[in-house]
């Protein structure tokens, strides 16, 4: 046989390959239905099952999207299965032998789509048994953010059943995953007792990562003999982590103590009676102390630190400071929220150093209302929040000292008169020579919160540039009220005024019937904490004690919108929260 028979007989199996591979057809109008299956082996509820394949025949040729993460097979075989299309054919092989006498079930998801348009099919599920007899019990639900009432998408829902199990160490053999809606369904169980949860698990490893991922349980044992409607799971990210002293040393200017994890609060108790000032740093797993004392090598602290879930260090460090000239990070001062209520008299807002301040000139800090009425910042109208470095300051005054605006219903209408034409000369003149323009008169001061250079004094004696900000006082017709009522059987509750943004604006505590007055126009979300514990703030939770986030509520209009609009010179409500 020669060269170009031998290349005859290659190209003729190509060509049938070629013929044979399967492709999207061209032309004809755009195809908008779903694949419908026609066919399975084994069929839906069949029972005895012996295979290691699962078959299903479609109305259409089809194709298998990321099968691995789009079919949910339960109890879970992990990844330990193929799926591959063929024409309008789609097979499921298992690797491992199914377990005896138990009912397994496949959701597909999106993963089963048309050659064409990639329409995937609805609702496809398969359930089959290698017993006698097909479970078919369930449990369906809704999870969700609950510090912004919103669903979580494509979340995992898990059941275990073993008292020793471990969400942060076991992977779970029943699962299923939300929908759009955050809602979930996990079908044909077996009665038994389940502990019940969901993850947004990132990495696909069917662990839970509390220092990345959002998760969250139901504390009590659910005890199934029926179907369960409506278990809903809040999910939040709760690093419960043990907490660690990982570092201690002197840096730059000051000691740096490092911890493994972000800290709700700390206590630095020197032993000798010195005073030392330190805060947190670019995050809250860093303090910084500086140093403010003399003639020694180092002092012996007390440290204590918590984390938002109670886990504590409670150790002796001891503080020193490095010897070597360095320069010293600039002191800076952020102003934030800042406003001037003109029906009130109030002034208020924050701000924060990148520092301690280790004093205070109050006389270079003031609210200038014009050249002749300043209201002066004291003492008395600060608070310090030392860990964070910031200064809360609320200052009332004389709400008189404001000037009112005229009010144009009460003023004499004015004549209009027509302007005066100069007479046109008949010859034109020459540039008059008159006297020079004035020198501009300096504008008047007026509404300025002004902070005058070195007002604070930082802890490394450097001190703070000057600034100034126009405060434009807020009249009653510029702002707007919203009325709120609590309807609950709970003693203890926080009501939460909040920015579209989910930033708290106010608060109150145990009113059933309050208002928030003085706002300016936007939209705001209102939330209801319930308080069991009692300590007026929103506890997350601990899944090692069995403990549950305590329950949020959000407002909803009969739109089930939790946005509230306020407009200016309106007032909005009583909008009523039920819990």
């Amino acid at each position: 046989m020669n060269l170009r028979k031998q290349l005859h007989w290659l190209i003729y199996p190509l060509f049938f390959l070629a013929c044979a591979r399967q492709t999207t057809p061209t032309g004809g109008p755009k195809d908008t239905l779903a694949p419908v299956m026609t066919n399975s082996l084994p069929k839906q509820g069949q029972i005895k099952f012996r295979g290691k394949s699962v078959e299903l025949t479609f109305n259409e040729a089809i194709q298998v999207n990321n099968p691995k993460e789009q079919i949910i097979i339960i109890p879970s075989v992990g990844k330990d299965f193929e799926a591959t299309a063929k024409k309008n054919t789609v097979v499921v092989t298992f690797k491992n032998y199914l377990q005896d006498s138990t009912t397994y079930s496949l959701n597909f998801r999106e993963s089963v789509q048309d050659l064409t348009e990639k329409n995937p099919a609805k609702n496809l599920k398969l359930a089959f048994s290698t017993g006698d007899y097909i479970d078919s019990l369930s449990i369906d639900g809704y999870i969700y953010d609950p510090l912004k009432g919103k669903e979580s998408k494509d979340a995992t829902v898990a059941l275990f059943q073993s008292d020793t199990f471990n969400i942060f160490k076991h992977k779970p053999v029943y699962l299923t995953k939300t929908n759009e809606k955050g809602e979930y369904i996990i079908e044909n169980l077996k009665p038994g007792d389940y502990y019940l949860y969901a993850m947004e698990d990132k990495n696909k490893n069917l662990v839970v990562d509390s220092k990345s991922e959002t998760y969250g349980f139901i504390a009590q044992k659910i005890t199934l003999t029926e179907n369960i409607k409506k278990e809903d799971i809040p999910v939040i990210k709760l690093d419960t982590r043990s907490l660690k002293l990982t570092n201690s040393r002197p840096y730059n200017t000051y000691f740096n103590i490092k911890t493994s994890k972000n800290l709700d609060h700390y206590r630095i108790i020197p032993t000798e009676g010195e005073i030392l000032l330190s805060g947190f740093a670019e995050d809250q797993s860093n303090i910084r102390v500086y140093n403010t004392i003399e003639d020694k090598d180092s002092l012996a602290v007390r440290f204590n630190a918590y984390d938002s879930v109670n886990n504590s260090i409670d150790t002796t460090i001891y503080v020193k400071f490095s010897n070597r000239e360095v320069k010293k990070d600039p002191f800076k001062a952020t102003s934030s929220q800042f406003k001037v209520i003109g029906t009130k008299g109030l002034l208020k807002g924050s701000i924060t150093f990148n520092k301690p301040v280790a004093a205070i000139n109050f006389d270079s800090i003031y609210y200038q209302i014009d050249s002749a009425k300043v209201v002066p910042i004291l003492a008395e109208d600060i608070k310090i929040d030392s860990a964070h470095n910031t200064l809360l300051i609320e200052k009332t005054f004389d709400k008189t000292l404001i000037p009112k605006k005229p009010d144009p219903s009460t003023e004499p209408p004015k004549k209009k008169e027509a302007p005066q034409q100069p007479p046109k000369p008949a010859i034109a003149a020459a540039p008059a020579q008159g006297p020079k323009k004035p020198a501009p008169q300096p504008k008047p001061v007026q509404n300025q919160f002004i902070i005058a250079k070195g007002t604070f004094i930082s802890v490394e004696l450097d001190s703070s540039a000057a600034t100034r900000e126009t405060l434009k006082p807020s009249t009653f017709e510029e702002t707007g009220i919203i009325f709120i009522e609590v309807k609950t059987e709970e003693k203890n509750f926080v009501i939460q005024l909040l920015t579209k943004d989910f930033k708290l604006v106010a608060s109150r505590t145990n009113t059933a019937k309050t208002s928030f007055e003085d706002l300016d126009p936007g939209d705001y979300t209102i939330r209801l904490i319930i308080d069991k514990n009692g300590d007026g703030k929103w506890s997350p939770g601990n899944f090692q004690l069995h403990q549950e986030p305590e329950p949020i509520v959000f407002y909803k209009n009969e739109k089930k919108s939790q946005s509230v609009n306020l407009k200016a010179n309106w007032e909005l409500g009583p909008l009523l929260i039920s819990y």
